[in-house]
């Protein structure tokens, strides 16, 4: 391509509805309309048990730990290739790649930024009209920096060369994606099938596997799962993984919390050591009542991979467990960690931040955080939690106006219906609230469940 690279709520009661709603994440009701293009059926291939992958082949990463050692490497050979005076903008753009992939990962926001950081330097060395353009588009769509994007959508379609099959699909799923998280869902869908019509892809299918989802068709959106799943060759566990932890996320925000765990625990045994992946089944052991358990998965993870969404699970148990003294703490470590990605990446931190602040911050500085995270992506979730905000700040009829645009808007989820429901029961509006009520139960039975596990919103 012409040389460039493709290369408080404190209060425990309707506090914990919220949070039980939101915790549900995308959730779904009813079938909507045939779209032009369905899932493609055909065989898939049965993923492979980490023992299995391991056995029969040494290409792919089986485990966590290994993808990580590999991960590392590049990233350590990179900056030697590099060495102390520099090079050029594709060695730094291969390097941001290598740590774009690890954050992707780990979680690790230290390593989203340095990547970000590289891409600058990359572009700082490279010669006007040169450089990663569609890598740095990636990276901004990864951190939810969405208005620095198209920047670089639009550069590339002035390239000299027009882009490849592949590339022009990408291009159009990347912007179809701008589309969804600012809320023009039917607009989103149209580039999403543009693309994957332009060049069938796993990218293609991932894409319009959350959009079914989140417009309420969980059987189209495991349509497309399993036409991503086909795609894949060989033991690319760490994929499988993700596919398989998709499906979980599907049967849980319905309330199936049986087959939820069932697809946990198989992603786990896919590719083990993944603390996502952990995350879920300890949130599932604290559902099913076995705190203890759910504790101690919790606390692998927090000390193991310093995740603040473990550690908002452990302030939650503790309280609910009545030791107000361990909760506190916890709670005050995964407040340090949520102000230091604010810090470091805001707009990647700020909608699972709103979580932590929902369950333990003060309701002033909840909404000032959901008012910049919905500035930055508004579509349903943004737009539930900056409605969960206003509610913990007693302002009912913000809340009212802010997530009924959500109910008309296609967006399926159980955590709306919630909101909704206590809003209009603040507002007096009984009637209303009863409707939302039973709304919300008959996309996910467990929407109102006052589960001190709940507390834990990672998705």
């Amino acid at each position: 391509m012409a040389g460039q690279a493709i290369a408080p709520a404190r209060r425990a009661g309707a506090a914990l509805v919220l949070l039980a709603a939101i915790a549900a994440g995308i959730s779904w009701l009813t079938l909507r309309p045939v779209p032009d293009d369905l899932p493609r059926g055909g065989p898939i291939a049965r993923a492979l048990s980490h023992d299995e992958a391991a056995a029969r082949q040494n290409v792919y990463p089986t485990t966590h730990d290994e993808a990580r050692a590999r991960l590392d490497a590049l990233v350590a050979s990179g900056a030697a290739a590099v060495g102390p005076g520099g090079g050029g903008w594709l060695a730094y753009a291969t390097i941001a790649g290598d740590l774009l992939d690890r954050a992707r990962l780990t979680g690790s926001f230290d390593d989203y930024a340095r990547a970000g950081a590289l891409y600058a330097r990359a572009f700082a060395v490279a010669d006007p009209g040169f450089g990663p353009h569609l890598e740095r588009a990636a990276y901004n769509l990864a951190v939810h920096r969405l208005a620095a994007v198209e920047p670089d959508l639009t550069r590339i379609d002035h390239y000299a060369m027009a882009p490849d099959p592949p590339t022009a699909a990408t291009l159009l799923g990347m912007r179809g994606d701008l589309l969804f998280y600012r809320g023009q869902y039917r607009e989103a869908l149209d580039l999403y099938q543009q693309g994957r019509r332009r060049a069938p892809s796993l990218a293609a299918s991932m894409r319009l596997a959350t959009y079914w989802a989140a417009m309420g068709d969980p059987a189209r959106a495991l349509g497309y799962l399993d036409e991503a799943q086909a795609q894949l060759s060989g033991a690319q566990q760490q994929v499988l993984a993700g596919i398989e932890t998709q499906r979980g996320r599907i049967a849980f925000a319905r309330g199936d919390w049986v087959a939820a765990e069932r697809h946990y625990l198989w992603a786990n045994d896919i590719f083990p050591g993944h603390w996502a992946t952990e995350q879920q089944i300890a949130l599932m052991a604290a559902l099913r009542g076995d705190r203890a358990r759910a504790a101690t998965l919790f606390a692998a993870v927090a000390s193991r991979d310093g995740s603040p969404e473990a550690m908002d699970a452990l302030a939650g148990l503790a309280r609910a467990g009545g030791d107000f003294a361990t909760s506190a703490a916890w709670a005050a470590r995964a407040d340090a960690e949520w102000r230091r990605r604010m810090r470091l990446l805001p707009e990647a931190a700020y909608g699972h931040a709103i979580e932590h602040l929902l369950a333990f911050g003060s309701p002033a500085e909840t909404l000032r955080v959901a008012l910049a995270n919905y500035a930055v992506r508004p579509f349903g979730e943004s737009a539930t939690q900056l409605a969960a905000a206003y509610l913990a700040n007693h302002r009912a009829q913000d809340a009212i106006r802010t997530i009924e645009p959500v109910l008309r808007s296609g967006w399926v989820a159980s955590g709306a219906h919630v909101v909704a429901m206590e809003a209009y029961a603040l507002a007096g509006e009984g009637d209303r609230a009863d409707a939302q009520r039973r709304k919300a139960l008959a996309i996910n039975p467990h929407a109102l469940d006052r589960n001190p596990a709940m507390v834990w919103l990672g998705h």
